[in-house]
């Protein structure tokens, strides 16, 4: 009988000091990180609709370096008055 008073007392001890620990981690709620996030989101979609030229530009670039078409440019006629 001694020995189980002797666990529950320290099982007591143990619970008592880890309780409050408990009780403070959702003591405060901030409810913000909503709008940061949003914010972030907006910052990201701008920098993305700014790169899609590039990309495209890029596109363009290799598409016509691995076509291997070669077209010949012909002059154009000028007209006299």
């Amino acid at each position: 009988m001694k020995k189980i008073t002797q666990i529950a007392l320290s099982g007591i001890l143990l619970l008592s000091t880890v309780i409050p620990a408990l009780a403070e981690t959702g003591g405060r709620t901030d409810n913000s990180m909503t709008l940061v996030y949003l914010f972030l989101g907006v910052c990201g979609l701008i920098i993305f609709l700014q790169l899609i030229p590039v990309f495209a530009l890029g596109f363009g670039i290799i598409k016509g370096i691995l076509s291997g078409k070669e077209t010949s440019a012909k002059p154009v006629a000028v007209k006299h008055r």
